[in-house]
């Protein structure tokens, strides 16, 4: 049995970062060895399977919420503290579009809030027509009711190149990363925590979960459960048929038809993923479960909206695909943001999951390292209490 000061189940964006950040000296928090940082990982790093699946990520700034937008300011030094450790660049800065059906609320939040937000936080952006989004941007025979904004500073997150720099990074310190190691048992007693996967047994003080979907399948032997709904989705590359066409990253607000939510976003092209494409996805699953063991593969009818919106708004695109990825994340039953906190009972266990949160993920590992090391954090994380009604079972 080894003993570390640290644990941290799951191996993806958030367990990644919180490893990085528990050994660095910038993290606000005591620097751990490396050697006593644990990291397992269920599956092989840099897999596919699960919440850090994909090639690319949107990066922006504006939301619904002030408390969003002021985490993603936060953000940003803690992702010029990574890019400044690694070569490859993180974020490329190609901007952020969204436009659409002003009124409509969304998963995403919508576009007339979105812009209160901005103005209140000081944060820049060009309010658009509907056919300045046409004729500047590449998109066609959009509603006459459509209307948008350009936000300057959103980007494309490569995924793999941030996966790598935190991976890098921990190992580089010492970082124990040990892959293939399902856990099977949580024991919590007397301020330690002894974690059983199927290939060992671990001790240590503290303890980060961060296994996203497959989150309660972790905390089971702890006695909670949480009220979470797994979204499978899916997203599609398009050939480019025209060289001088490129899109920012994007989102459309539409009124939901009869067949599903009618929302699209997309990114544009990447030399990290499929050079030639343009990749477009559906903002709603293909798949709703409890269970992330009952995933089934995504099928050409799962993303057939997504063609046919291509077909009608995009230029300079072969309207069918030539190459498909999958994505598995948990969203918590409240509709709310994601869940980061303590677990009731447990205050040296730290709890990350639910939401799409890979813009902040610099900045979330900081945090899970200061609730774990300090128990405290610097940052006002109370809109992402576990406490919030109706989410622990």
């Amino acid at each position: 049995m080894s003993d570390y000061d640290l644990i941290i189940i799951g191996g993806g964006l958030i367990g990644l970062s919180t490893a990085y950040n528990a050994v660095s000296p910038y993290g606000g928090h005591p620097v751990l060895q490396g050697n006593k940082v644990l990291v397992l990982e269920q599956s092989t790093f840099f897999n596919q399977f699960c919440s850090s699946a994909g090639a690319s990520r949107q990066f922006r700034f504006q939301y619904s919420e002030t408390y969003m937008t002021q985490l993603v300011m936060a953000a940003v030094p803690e992702w010029e503290l990574l890019q400044s450790q690694t070569v490859t660049q993180l974020i490329p800065r190609v901007g952020s579009l969204w436009f659409g059906d002003p009124n409509t609320p969304t998963t995403e939040g919508g576009i007339a809030p979105a812009i209160e937000t901005m103005q209140a936080m000081g944060v820049p952006f060009q309010s658009l027509t509907r056919a300045e989004v046409e004729e500047w941007y590449g998109f066609r025979d959009l509603p006459a009711n459509y209307s948008g904004f350009f936000q300057s500073g959103g980007g494309v997150i490569n995924l793999p190149a941030t996966l790598r720099a935190m991976y890098n990074l921990a190992h580089d310190q010492g970082v124990q990363l040990k892959e293939e190691q399902k856990v099977i048992d949580i024991e919590s007693s007397g301020g330690q925590i002894t974690v059983t996967t199927d290939a060992g047994v671990y001790r240590g003080k503290k303890l980060v979960i961060t296994a996203g979907a497959f989150t309660n399948e972790v905390i089971a032997p702890l006695g909670i459960q949480l009220n979470l709904t797994i979204w499978n989705m899916v997203s599609a590359y398009f050939r480019k048929t025209r060289a001088d066409i490129d899109y920012p990253t994007w989102f459309a607000f539409q009124q939901p038809t009869a067949a599903n939510a009618n929302l699209y976003y997309g990114f544009p092209e990447t030399s990290w993923s499929h050079p030639g494409y343009i990749r477009v996805a559906p903002d709603y699953p293909y798949q709703i479960t409890s269970d992330p063991r009952e995933r089934r593969p995504p099928t050409p009818q799962d993303y057939a909206g997504t063609c046919e919106w291509v077909a009608q708004h995009m230029s300079g695109l072969s309207p069918e695909p030539e190459y498909a990825s999958a994505c598995m994340v948990a969203l918590a039953d409240d509709g709310k943001e994601f869940i980061l906190d303590t677990l009731p009972g447990h205050p040296n266990i730290v709890l990350y999951t639910a939401g799409w949160a890979a813009k902040l993920v610099p900045l979330l590992g900081k945090i899970c390292a200061q609730l774990a090391i300090n128990g405290a954090t610097d940052y006002d994380i109370s809109p992402f209490s576990i406490g919030r009604p109706g989410l622990v079972r």
